[in-house]
């Protein structure tokens, strides 16, 4: 137990990220580098991602290890840009042992009025790009043995999903390629697993999803818990499915959402 998360628990690894320079993907691209991960980031926006690649190297060097850091500029829905990236990052790092497909895309409105190319936007990012991304990485990590791959879905995949349609059929076809994958690619020693976040608190959402105070409130008032999740708590749950503690867990999706895509208590109580 005292070793699961020991210091130095990922040194000599590379996790590799999409969508790494902000929210979810940059914490916990910063909470790998705390344990000793070498750390490969990638995202559509340079200047983004390269403030990012300091802040990881500083996490990761104040925690006592001598951290290196690539990043690129890649758009998951352009497989071109992808390969660019792995070819980048594995000159520079020799190679990556846990891949985090992390990139999302969201907006909230009513499905009727969604527009064919907003639907192929989302679904683009979300399904498609994540798509590209394992294929892309693949054949690298089919050989590296002993890999993990990590999917960060949603709670909308396999609930209703109201004001994102896109997103819900998206996150529901990654939770889908989370079982298939994990029985096709077992033999080669991947396990591929999925953690699905509830409301969370980040930058990018609380622009797009809840930027109204009162609707904050709405959502939270959902939450059993009481609060909305952070990236912290998602990076917590993907850091134990990467974990020597998650050895024989694959095709499973950790939800991250305090409860809230559970059935409340009746209103009479």
């Amino acid at each position: 137990m005292r070793a699961t998360y020991a210091p130095g628990l990922f040194a000599g690894k590379t996790v590799a990220v999409t969508g790494g320079g902000t929210g979810i993907g940059l914490f916990t691209a910063r909470r790998f580098a705390e344990l000793g991960a070498s750390i490969s980031i990638c995202g559509r926006r340079a200047e983004v991602l390269e403030a990012a690649a300091r802040d990881v190297e500083a996490a990761g060097r104040a925690a006592g290890h001598d951290t290196r850091v690539v990043w690129r500029a890649a758009d998951t829905k352009q497989p071109e840009t992808l390969a660019a990236w792995r070819d980048a990052t594995l000159e520079q790092l020799r190679g990556v042992d846990v891949l985090l497909c992390n990139a999302g895309a969201n907006f909230l409105a009513p499905a009727a009025s969604i527009t064919p190319n907003g639907f192929a936007t989302v679904v683009g990012t979300v399904l498609n790009g994540t798509w590209n991304t394992l294929h892309c990485w693949f054949p690298h990590l089919s050989e590296r043995g002993e890999a993990v791959i990590i999917l960060n879905a949603g709670t909308n995949g396999f609930t209703s999903s109201a004001l994102m349609a896109h997103s819900g059929a998206g996150k529901a076809g990654m939770l889908n390629l989370t079982q298939t994958l994990a029985v096709e690619w077992a033999g080669v020693g991947i396990r591929v697993n999925a953690i699905a976040p509830g409301p969370v608190d980040t930058e990018g959402a609380n622009a797009r999803l809840w930027a109204d105070p009162e609707a904050r409130k709405r959502v939270t008032r959902h939450v059993p818990l009481g609060r909305m999740g952070t990236p912290e708590d998602c990076a917590n749950g993907m850091l134990f499915l990467c974990s020597p503690a998650a050895s024989f867990i694959t095709g499973a999706t950790l939800v991250v959402d305090g409860g809230n895509c559970l059935k409340q208590l009746p209103e009479l109580l």
